[in-house]
């Protein structure tokens, strides 16, 4: 979760999402009840080694996945109108005195400059200067030089750019630099149905100048094959009671210039010790298709999976980097702590799976399990079962095992934060990494990963908090780290704009996406929920766990806490979406931990046991496979998934995707005794045994149970 920061903005939007202001990270809670209530220990004493880094117990499984990032991917050229200022004006629409042309201050290429003066006395509309180019639907990189030697401000600038509603493009530039920086975004998403023009802006209270030079706005143009293993869907492992049959999504982007009667898609899983090998070869392939390849006859071992296009005359025309498969004699509980199976669900603890139920929260650390405490009874009346902390990351070793102790006597696991674990973000915990004799980056985030593979709470790892797609690479690579190190958990990222899932399908284990829709009092169409989630889960192909991050703070003073109802509303929209998992933001700071009246505090809390222990109830149920209920669909705007439990009851999970309240006419496949809709314990008249009708508010949930 970020917080609104002023900053300078460029790219393209769609209304007044051009002017948003970029978020910023959360700071310490100041409560001085709480710090009181904390210990923190001299550093040379927190702890004493855990383990001894140079007898380091070897992971007794080598995980696999995609072993580099996709590659291929082209630009074209400059779309921009007079992007480098040759021309003055031409192309832009300034209509501020702000935005002038600067021939006397010279990019460094000796192209003239736009220059901003003094933003502060332009007004809060109108400091933008938008380009006469408006993109279509696709996928751009854009970029820029920019020089802000006298900008006032008390953060640094931030240079952005979002090309729809749904993705943005983000750099954060060192200010009072009177030196000209470069600043790329990648991965800029104009969505199907909008086109999103180009713009330059300054947002928030700024003076001083700035200068921009040599714009760009290129297309994108995707490698010439894409491969996505679809599974196996966990870190490229394919156990031995898990099914033995590795497919893979294929898409061809051929252009005019290629036939597909002149082509060949080869796939091939080599072993590279012994050479055992399996391949499938497909003539005149399709643009889009699903390849399969038959490991049940090869033994156990790790093998380099490689996909291949073929010309006419058998030349490999294009190859994407390889997945490694690691097939294993054995179940996936008989060797890793946490992990997912072939159904995108959770197994962590007992080993079971489990529906993931989590929760944010923010606290400072204490060696002393007891410290703890009085937030997690708190937190545990909600049959939570999965935790991020922001805070705790950055503590000792020993600090984060007392935590964990303390949220392991409720059944909790835990879910360490490392988003900033990069040695040039202002937050590296520098001091944790010299306690554990890291001599860098990847050292350090070895060596924590070591240090916690052995405590059976910590399930995994949150990895970025609602990143820029240019963090990609370097998420990728700390996910190699990580893996090599810990060969089981989930490492979890969580996106604030769903149509960037497809970058990061093959850089984590888990997706989260966090729609936040309650702000304004007209801004509350938490239908998004659902649209996000279901943007996600299509964006994985249905073979990767989604988890949705549902809203429970106030936003800003002039926005309200969800109600129950938005809260029940919410989660289970995610849930008919194809979400395995649900969390809440937050109990900490800047949500409930800022709620001083406990009064309204419990009550507040109270919402979201009342949700979650629902879910609870259902999880058995939640659990099994999808199976159809219904014999058609109940109205065009009525969502709905289908599941019978093990006592055969069977269940419909239904929202309205609509702001207007909408009716259903629900047809089972067979007959029905009885229809209760379970918040209320309402029931529903059935008639002819397998038709009964209800009503919807606008985007409610219902959950029936039918008998």
């Amino acid at each position: 979760m970020r917080w609104r920061k002023q900053g300078i903005f460029w790219g393209g939007g769609v209304g007044l999402f051009g002017l948003l202001m970029l978020l910023a990270g959360c700071s310490s809670d100041t409560n001085a009840a709480s710090t009181n209530h904390w210990r923190r220990e001299n550093p040379a004493q927190e702890e004493s080694p855990l383990f001894d880094f140079t007898q380091r117990k070897r992971p007794k499984i080598l995980a696999g996945g995609l072993e580099a990032p996709e590659t291929g991917t082209t630009l074209r050229d400059n779309l921009l109108v007079n992007g480098d200022f040759s021309d003055g004006l031409q192309g832009w629409n300034a209509t501020t005195p702000c935005f002038r042309p600067d021939s006397s201050t010279r990019a460094p290429n000796g192209k003239p400059t736009l220059k901003i003066e003094n933003p502060d006395s332009c007004g809060p509309f109108t400091k933008i200067a938008v380009n006469e180019f408006v993109a279509p639907p696709g996928v751009y990189s854009i970029g820029g030089e920019i020089k802000t030697p006298v900008l006032t401000e008390s953060k640094n600038p931030v240079v952005g750019s979002q090309m729809d509603l749904f993705t943005a493009c983000e750099t954060e530039l060192v200010n009072g630099s009177g030196d000209w920086q470069k600043f790329a975004g990648k991965h800029c998403v104009v969505a199907p149905g909008t086109n999103s023009p180009f713009r330059l802006a300054i947002d928030g209270n700024t003076s001083g100048s700035a200068w921009f030079a040599n714009m760009y706005v290129r297309r994108e143009i995707p490698p010439l094959v894409q491969t996505f293993i679809l599974y196996p869907n966990y870190r490229g492992y394919l156990f031995a009671d898990q099914p033995q049959a590795v497919r893979a999504a294929v898409t061809l982007n051929r252009g005019p210039d290629l036939r597909s009667e002149d082509l060949t898609f080869q796939l091939e899983a080599t072993r590279a010790d012994t050479g055992a090998k399996t391949d499938h070869t497909y003539k005149s392939p399709a643009d889009d298709f699903t390849a399969t390849l038959d490991f049940a006859a090869l033994p156990a071992g790790v093998y380099q999976v490689r996909a291949k296009l073929l010309g006419r005359n058998g030349d490999v025309l294009f190859e994407q980097p390889p997945y490694r498969v690691v097939k294993v004699d054995s179940k996936a509980g008989d060797l890793l702590k946490a992990w997912i199976d072939d159904r995108n669900l959770a197994h962590f603890g007992d080993g079971a799976p489990h529906f993931v139920i989590g929760i944010y929260d923010t606290s400072n650390y204490s060696n002393s399990p007891d410290a703890y405490a009085p937030a997690v009874e708190e937190i545990s009346q909600a049959p939570i079962n999965m935790m991020v902390n922001y805070y705790i990351t950055n503590a000792p070793i020993s600090a984060v095992n007392a935590y964990t102790d303390e949220l392991q006597r409720h059944g909790i696991f835990f879910l360490p934060t490392v988003s900033n674990f990069y040695e040039d973000n202002n937050g590296y915990p520098k001091g944790l990494a010299a306690r554990l004799g890291a001599s860098s980056q990847d050292d350090f985030v070895a060596r924590y990963a070591d240090a916690l593979e052995q405590n059976r709470a910590v399930v995994g790892y949150y990895v970025q908090d609602e990143p820029a797609p240019d963090k990609v690479a370097r998420t990728f690579h700390q996910y190699q780290v990580i893996k090599t190190t810990d060969p089981a958990g989930f490492n979890l990222i969580a996106l604030n704009r769903p149509r960037d899932v497809q970058f990061w399908k093959d850089a984590v284990d888990v997706v989260g996406v966090d729609p936040y829709p309650l702000w304004l009092p007209v801004d509350n169409y938490i239908g998004e929920v659902g649209d996000w989630t279901r943007t996600a889960v299509a964006a994985v192909h249905g073979s990767r766990p989604v988890w949705t991050i549902i809203q429970f703070f106030q936003a800003d003073a002039m926005s309200s806490w969800p109600t129950e109802q938005q809260l029940y509303d919410m989660t289970w929209m995610a849930i008919a979406e194809g979400a395995s998992g649900v969390f809440y933001w937050s109990h900490g700071i800047r949500a409930l931990s800022w709620v001083r009246d406990p009064v309204m505090h419990a009550a507040l809390y109270r919402e979201l046991i009342n949700v979650t222990r629902e879910i609870k109830d259902l999880e058995p149920v939640l659990l099994r496979p999808d199976k159809q209920v219904l014999a058609s669909k109940p109205s065009q705007d009525i969502v709905t998934r289908e599941k019978t439990g093990p006592d055969g009851v069977r269940y419909v999970i239904a929202y309205n995707q609509s702001n207007a309240p909408a009716p259903a006419r629900f047809v089972l496949q067979s007959p029905a005794q009885s229809v209760t809709v379970r918040r209320g314990r309402l029931p529903i008249e059935i008639k002819n045994g397998t038709r009964f009708e209800d009503q919807f508010a606008p985007y409610e949930a219902k959950v029936y149970e039918i008998r």
